[in-house]
C-alpha cells in the first residue's frame, strides 16, 4: 500500500513539473513584440560598427540602414555627445545599455527604435541571421521575436528583397574635435529623410490625432518624441509644456479615446509608454501622451 503511494506521489509530481514547464514554455512563446502588421527598427551593434534594421512584414520589405563610423549621437538626457560605436560601452557603464542606445539614436535620428542587438562582429543582415537565434547573444528581442525575425529575413534574403538604404550626407553635420578628427551628427534634414522612410502603412491607416505634453523638464523633448512618433506614420497636432494638466506617474503615458490599435501597440510595446484611465485625462478623442 505504501508502495503505491509512493509510486503514486512520484507520478503526481512528475505530472506537475511537466505542466509548470509546458506553461512556461507557452508565456515563452507568447511573449514579444513582433507583429505582421507592424513591423518594427531595430538597432545592430557591432565592434567597429552599427546599424539600423527596418522590419516591415506585411509589405514584405526589410530595410537596412549603415551608419557613418564616424557620427556622434547626443545622448538622451544629456548635453554630452559620443560616437554611435560607443554607446553600448557607455550604456554599460550606466547599466542600462538597451535604454541608452535606443533613446539616444531615436531621438537624435527622430525614428522609432523598438529594441536592440548586439552581434558582436558582423554587423549586416546575413550576421543577424547567423547570431539572433543564439542564446547568448546580447539583446532585449524575447525569443519569440528572435525566431520570427530571423524566419522573416532568412526568406528575404533568399527572395534577395533586402533594401540597402542609403544615407545622403546632406543629413550630417560636419565637425572637427580638438585632436583634427571629422565627426558628424545628424541635423535638421534628417528629419525629413526618416519621415518619409520610415512610416508604418498601419499607423498611417489610423490616422489618429495625438497630442504631446512634456512635462519632463528636458527641454525639447516633447519635440523629439513628437518627431519620432511622426515617422512612424502619427498624425501629431499639438505639443506642449503645459503643467496645469498633470497626471501621476514618472516616463512617458497616454490615454486614448477610440480605437487606435496599432498606434497603442507601438506606444506600449515600442517606446514602453504606460497607458492611464482616460477618464482622468478628459480627452474628446484621439491619443494623449505625457513625458515626466
Amino acid at each position: 500500500m505504501r508502495e503505491s503511494s509512493r509510486k503514486l506521489a512520484v507520478i503526481l509530481g512528475l505530472a506537475f513539473l511537466i505542466l509548470l514547464a509546458v506553461l512556461l514554455v507557452i508565456r515563452i512563446l507568447r511573449q514579444g513584440i513582433y507583429s505582421n502588421q507592424l513591423g518594427m527598427n531595430i538597432v545592430v551593434l557591432g565592434k567597429e560598427k552599427v546599424g539600423l534594421l527596418m522590419i516591415r512584414p506585411e509589405e514584405d520589405v526589410v530595410g537596412w540602414v549603415t551608419f557613418p563610423k564616424n557620427l556622434t549621437i547626443k545622448i538622451f538626457d544629456s548635453d554630452a555627445r559620443y560616437p554611435v560605436v560607443s554607446l553600448w560601452e557607455l550604456g554599460q557603464l550606466e547599466r542600462n545599455p538597451y535604454d541608452i542606445v535606443e533613446k539616444s539614436i531615436g531621438t537624435s535620428m527622430g525614428v522609432v527604435i523598438a529594441r536592440t542587438i548586439n552581434v558582436g562582429s558582423d554587423v549586416s543582415v546575413e550576421g543577424i541571421v547567423a547570431n539572433i537565434h543564439k542564446l547568448h547573444l546580447k539583446t532585449n528581442l524575447s525569443l519569440r521575436d528572435r525566431f520570427l525575425i530571423r524566419k522573416f529575413l532568412v526568406s528575404s534574403l533568399s527572395s534577395k528583397k533586402i533594401l540597402e538604404m542609403d544615407v545622403p550626407l546632406k543629413i550630417f553635420d560636419k565637425s572637427v574635435e580638438p585632436d583634427g578628427k571629422e565627426v558628424l551628427a545628424f541635423n535638421s534634414v534628417a528629419l525629413l529623410w526618416t519621415k518619409n522612410k520610415f512610416v508604418l502603412e498601419s499607423i498611417l491607416s489610423e490616422n489618429v490625432e495625438l497630442g504631446v505634453n512634456n512635462l519632463s523638464g528636458q527641454i525639447g523633448l516633447g519635440t523629439q518624441v513628437a518627431r519620432q512618433l511622426e515617422s512612424a506614420g502619427v498624425r501629431v497636432v499639438e505639443v506642449k509644456s503645459d503643467p496645469m494638466v498633470d497626471i501621476t506617474g514618472k516616463g512617458c503615458m497616454y490615454a486614448i479615446k477610440g480605437k487606435y490599435p496599432f498606434t497603442e501597440l507601438l506606444l506600449t510595446n515600442h517606446m514602453r509608454c504606460v497607458k492611464v484611465d482616460d477618464r482622468s485625462t478628459m480627452i474628446e478623442k484621439g491619443i494623449a501622451v505625457w513625458l515626466k
